[in-house]
């Protein structure tokens, strides 16, 4: 390796280490003080990059890096969530409620275990709009498993009433990025108060109850006003 090739390799491992510790540090940062609450300079800061124009380089900006930082919160929770369908599949299961919410709690929970999983978590549920349970799901990532399981989650849900289910479904989005988020905040600033709920303990309520509320018999209100919904023409 010539001198000059040599140098350019050593500042291409530079910058790989300068790009993951600003995803890193970032997600630390964003999680606790709110994207709008972090500077320029304080990512730098933290990074200890002499080259304050490190975050431009490597993502564009900060939203640039917080785009960066979601969408690889997604690849990862796709990955886990991939064998648990698989597993479906394999097994003839995908009509089985429990075992399709599991398999969209499941990879999430496993971000609690740690403290960047957690500013994961608390990233996205401060940034994911509600509205976007109305749009096409998991939209930064490629997520086969994921429009899987939605899909299979509608056709146990097909008995439902279409503006139920799809409230149920829009519902279910909101609690687990909610609920998450909530749960790594407690786990990272954890209360004056004692509090006994262990995480196998946690994961499993909170599936018990997502899966009671998909399943809940609609209260003839819930009827009526969905009857009423879809009695309404569809703007032009």
């Amino acid at each position: 390796m010539s001198v000059i090739e040599n140098v350019r390799y050593r500042e291409g491992m530079a910058g790989g280490r300068t790009r993951e510790a600003l995803l890193e540090h970032g997600a630390l940062l964003f999680a606790r003080r709110g994207v709008a609450g972090v500077t320029a300079r304080q990512l730098h800061e933290a990074v200890g990059a002499r080259n304050e124009s490190a975050l431009h380089y490597h993502f564009g900006g900060k939203d640039g890096l917080v785009e960066a930082i979601v969408r690889d919160h997604a690849d990862a929770v796709e990955r886990r969530r991939a064998a648990l369908v698989a597993a479906i599949a394999a097994e003839d299961r995908a009509d089985d409620l429990r075992a399709l919410v599991h398999a969209l709690a499941a990879p999430m929970a496993e971000d609690l275990r740690t403290a960047l999983g957690r500013a994961h978590l608390r990233l996205v549920a401060q940034l994911s709009h509600p509205a976007l349970g109305y749009a096409r799901p998991l939209r930064l990532v490629e997520a086969p498993a994921g429009v899987a399981v939605l899909r299979w989650l509608g056709l146990v849900l097909a008995d439902l009433p279409e503006p139920v289910r799809t409230e149920r479904l829009v519902a279910l989005r909101a609690q687990l990025i909610g609920l998450f988020g909530v749960r790594a905040r407690l786990l990272d600033d954890p209360p004056g108060t004692d509090w006994r709920a262990p995480h196998d303990l946690f994961v499993a309520n909170l599936i018990d109850v997502l899966v009671a509320g998909l399943a809940a018999t609609p209260s003839p209100e819930a009827l009526a006003a969905a009857a009423a919904v879809a009695s309404v023409p569809p703007k032009d």
